[in-house]
């Protein structure tokens, strides 16, 4: 028995090969579907929305127009992206930055621990109707 890489090669390829077809025949049971058994009664008068809605769809393509880009519509996006990317989510950004800047109570129920929300926090717990908030086993039998 010679161990050399042409033959490595192929006793891998056929190992390969056998692992393959077994697998082909393990999914080969899977590939069919059984025959009907009985067909199931169903009433004349039904109304059945999803085949309605399959009926529909080719009509619904042909009104479709084709897609193509045309000479007034990227001038029209341009109208409206422009100045929201140039100048309100640049204004917006810098108005939420100042705030949270000059303020130390700014944006406040996003930091775990903040003294305000944990006085807040406080405060509606004790209300009788919020104590038992926290607990998941609160109002259960």
């Amino acid at each position: 028995l010679t161990h050399t890489p042409a033959a490595m090669a192929r006793n891998s390829g056929r190992v390969l090969a056998v692992a393959g077809a077994c697998a082909a025949v393990s999914l080969v049971g899977q590939c069919f579907v059984p025959g009907p058994q009985a067909a199931p009664v169903h009433e004349l008068s039904t109304f059945n929305p999803a085949l309605a809605a399959s009926a529909a769809l080719p009509v619904l393509t042909m009104l479709a127009e084709d897609a193509e880009a045309k000479y007034g519509d990227s001038r029209r996006w341009s109208a409206v992206l422009v100045p929201l990317t140039t100048l309100v989510i640049p204004a917006v950004a810098m108005g939420i930055f100042t705030i949270y800047v000059s303020s130390d109570d700014a944006f406040y129920q996003f930091r775990a621990g903040h003294p305000r929300g944990m006085r807040e926090e406080k405060e509606l717990y004790s209300n009788p109707l919020y104590a038992g908030r926290k607990n998941p086993m609160e109002g259960l039998v």
